[in-house]
């Protein structure tokens, strides 16, 4: 695969297969607060990305072995056990070097279902590793955007008059089916 596809597949994975609108994956930790802000998810996307490239790493390899052997069908208990220990490892060696604590970020992290989604989709794609590589940058980013856009979008929500009914989690799945129609329209 060429440059020009990796690009395509960085540029796919922010706007048009971006993993949290196009798949629903890792809405949980971006629906769940609406006091974050910018900084914030910063901090969650840039710790997201560092996961996914160190279990990006991890997991390629493991993943050629896993096919060859009888336990592909423990793979993605595998994978969530590589993804605690890459959690563990980017919090221990990495986080605690950078000034500011980021204990709550990366237990949002580790429940987040997008790193699981990453590399399964990753797998089933049939990305090589370098390609993988710029799906997972090209993933952090399309969190980050998102993250960013639903934070704006609560914030709008939340000073208008919405029915009672309609508060909360129905009118933040419906803004945020919209928004996916609306990132779709670029495909």
């Amino acid at each position: 695969m060429g440059i020009s596809e990796m690009i395509a597949v960085l540029i796919g994975c922010v706007f048009v297969n971006n993993y949290v609108l196009a798949h629903f994956v890792g809405f949980e930790s971006i629906g769940a607060d609406s006091s974050k802000d910018a900084k914030y998810n910063g901090k969650v996307s840039l710790l997201l990305t560092l996961v996914l490239i160190i279990a990006t790493t991890i997991t390629f390899p493991l993943e050629k072995w896993v096919i060859g052997t009888n336990f592909a069908w423990s793979r993605n208990l595998v994978y969530v056990l590589i993804i605690s220990l890459t959690v563990f490892i980017v919090e221990k060696l990495i986080m605690k070097r950078i000034s500011g604590c980021l204990k709550y970020e990366s237990i949002n992290v580790v429940i987040n279902s997008i790193v699981l989604g990453t590399l399964l989709f990753n797998q089933s794609y049939s990305y090589g590793w370098l390609t993988s590589y710029f799906a997972v940058i090209g993933t952090g980013i399309g969190y980050f955007l998102v993250a960013m856009i639903v934070s704006g979008l609560r914030k709008r929500i939340d000073m208008k008059a919405v029915p009672e009914s309609f508060r909360g989690v129905p009118i933040y799945l419906a803004t945020l089916s919209i928004l996916s129609l609306a990132i779709y329209a670029f495909a």
